[in-house]
């Protein structure tokens, strides 16, 4: 009798360490802001390992040793797309050597295809014509209401790996998007100056904030996208901001600043840098802190 019992206890442990949903899904994302948002809806039941840091211009990685271990291990692959990552997450793939997150596997979640891309190429494109994405411009996640398709997409895939915690994710989406449609209004609202007012960026990268909040971007630092700047292209510029009355300039942390204060220099624009990726500064450790950091940048440029 006493070895009956030892042997039922014995059982009973190993089914609850086999049970599924017990074990958390391993996933890996190409940035920081989808390891923030599979943060959200997976909760306790998802590890998360952004392959790029929140200050880096996700255009640009290198594959370490450290990447193929966690890629190598991953149940779920969480990527940007639109050939944000086509310099090196393919050599990464084939490297790590893991069939559950290849391309057609439930393991593989290419973002790209739940969002409107914006500046989807309507002609051959050639490299000429800079650092273009023929598939469409990558960096959806700077528009807030695109944070609510990839939340669904990331909620419906881990479902289907995960089953036995499907309840889970989608009680942490509902949170998700509830959080998420009360503050955007907040950020519209605390914006509403910036509506319909010429703006100049550095790079292509912020189209979708442009579009989220209802300025427009009239000029950008880059001639073309990934090309620096001629002394006639800023030249030219300066002639726009003064034409056009622009009295901001947007840019990320990462890109060189010389351009931005020549220009400030020669026309007063004001030059504001502000954060593109969760992680781009201390802090910043949620969707919703990226875009109140945004805000509040720009928000601060005009009291300024």
């Amino acid at each position: 009798m006493k070895l009956f019992s030892i042997l039922k206890g014995v059982l009973l442990a190993f089914s609850v360490i086999a049970s599924p949903g017990l074990a958390a899904v391993q996933v890996v994302t190409t940035t920081s802001d989808l390891a923030a948002i599979v943060t959200a809806i997976g909760g306790d039941s998802v590890k998360v390992k952004s392959l790029t840091p929140g200050a880096s211009d996700p255009h640009f990685a290198e594959a370490k040793p450290s990447m193929i271990r966690v890629t190598t291990d991953a149940d779920l692959l969480v990527l940007v797309g639109a050939d944000l990552e086509i310099g090196w997450l393919q050599p990464l793939l084939q490297t790590a050597r893991n069939g559950k997150i290849l391309p057609g596997s439930p393991g593989y979640l290419d973002m790209s295809a739940f969002v409107p891309l914006l500046d989807r190429a309507s002609g051959p494109v050639s490299r000429a014509l800079g650092d273009v994405h023929p598939l469409g411009n990558p960096h959806y996640w700077l528009n807030p209401g695109n944070g609510l398709l990839i939340a669904r997409a990331i909620a419906e895939r881990l479902k289907q790996i995960d089953p036995g915690n499907a309840s889970r994710y989608d009680a942490n989406l509902t949170v998700f998007v509830q959080e998420l449609q009360r503050r955007i209004p907040q950020w519209e609202a605390a914006l509403a100056s910036l509506k319909g007012q010429p703006v100049i960026s550095y790079h292509t990268s912020l189209r979708y904030l442009a579009d989220a909040f209802g300025f427009q971007i009239v000029g950008q630092i880059e001639p073309k996208p990934g090309i620096p700047p001629s002394a006639s292209h800023l030249e030219n510029l300066i002639q726009v901001v003064r034409g056009q009355n622009v009295r901001l300039l947007l840019m990320e942390p990462f890109y060189e600043r010389r351009s931005a204060a020549y220009l400030s220099q020669q026309t007063g624009i004001q030059v504001v840098i502000i954060p593109q990726s969760v992680g781009a500064e201390r802090g910043i450790r949620s969707y919703f802190e990226l875009f109140d950091a945004i805000v509040q940048a720009i928000q601060k440029s005009a009291t300024s």
